[in-house]
């Protein structure tokens, strides 16, 4: 049977993903969460005017798994933060793994400098979100250099190695809603390659999801819910990669890597869930995680 994966044809996750942005602009845009004004962008045109109406946009977002919603709240906040100090700091080199319709290269257009941005995604997505930019009138800015790669068939190495990225130059990767769609192999490997690059300080921020035995989903909020819902919205858009509960270190220590934050659940709805009154917003699907890290022999930064 042929691939049908999103290396053949466009992520509808990245779309998920986009929506759920479309939805918190219009809900919040407060600074923290919502900040996605170019979202809508890349949406169909039939969403961009359902998306109008406010009654319209609660219903979408009750048909999203309890806890997802909020999931991808937090998490855009937390990788918006890690790339405008990146951008502040002027880190000579950022690399999107699975960029898919990220946005920040042109929302933060003016906080960059001379850091070169790689955008590396799947052929079908990455000409998509191209020509929706070019129909928007959208200008990526010129430190943006397009990738497109097939992470579980092609060297990253060489890929970047092409575009000109500079091994020697610090580098802060992103690799945000990708892992879980990748072969554990290919996981692997990109962090190894992080942690390799012995003459630069590089980072990586990544979220992964855990590996929850059928009988125990119950026990993890909205598991069990974004499971069978996912299952049926992208069946070829299946998790491939998962870890333990409490095994991140172990196994980003085995290759060559070090934590440098680590987030659950919790913590998520903690920093980024609580409004101006202190009151939480929501919960945290308890599926997911998210860590920054770098390399054992790098300090960290």
């Amino acid at each position: 049977m042929p691939d049908k994966g999103p290396a053949t044809q466009p992520s509808k996750t990245a779309i998920f993903t986009t929506l759920t942005r479309a939805i918190a602009y219009r809900e919040f845009n407060n600074g923290i969460l919502g900040n996605d004004y170019l979202a809508e962008v890349f949406l169909p045109f039939y969403l961009k005017v359902l998306l109008k109406a406010k009654n319209i946009r609660t219903r979408r977002k009750h048909k999203i798994p309890p806890g997802m919603y909020e999931y991808m709240l937090a998490r855009t906040a937390y990788f918006d933060n890690v790339f405008k100090d990146a951008l502040n700091r002027n880190v000579p080199q950022i690399v999107l793994l699975g960029a898919g319709y990220d946005t920040r290269a042109y929302r933060f257009a003016n906080l960059i400098k001379d850091t070169k941005i790689f955008e590396l995604d799947a052929p079908p997505t990455q000409i998509i979100k191209r020509n929706c930019l070019f129909k928007s009138h959208i200008t990526a800015p010129n430190n943006v250099v397009f990738i497109p790669i097939n992470f579980d068939a092609e060297s990253l190495q060489d890929a970047l190695g092409k575009a000109g990225y500079d091994k020697h130059k610090h580098t802060l990767f992103l690799m945000e809603g990708v892992s879980y769609y990748l072969e554990p192999e290919s996981v692997d490997a990109t962090l190894k390659f992080v942690s390799s690059n012995s003459k630069a300080e590089n980072n990586i921020a990544l979220d992964y999801i855990l590996s929850i035995p059928v009988e125990k989903l119950n026990d993890y909020y909205g598991v069990k819910e974004l499971s069978e819902d996912h299952e049926k919205k992208h069946p070829n858009e299946i998790g491939k990669f998962f870890i333990e509960e409490g095994a991140i270190a172990a196994y980003l220590e085995q290759r060559g890597l070090k934590i440098v934050e680590h987030l659950d659940n919790k913590e998520m709805e903690k920093r980024f869930l609580v409004n101006k009154n202190g009151l939480s917003i929501g919960q945290v699907t308890g599926w997911f995680r998210i860590v920054f890290a770098s390399p054992i022999s790098r300090p960290q930064v």
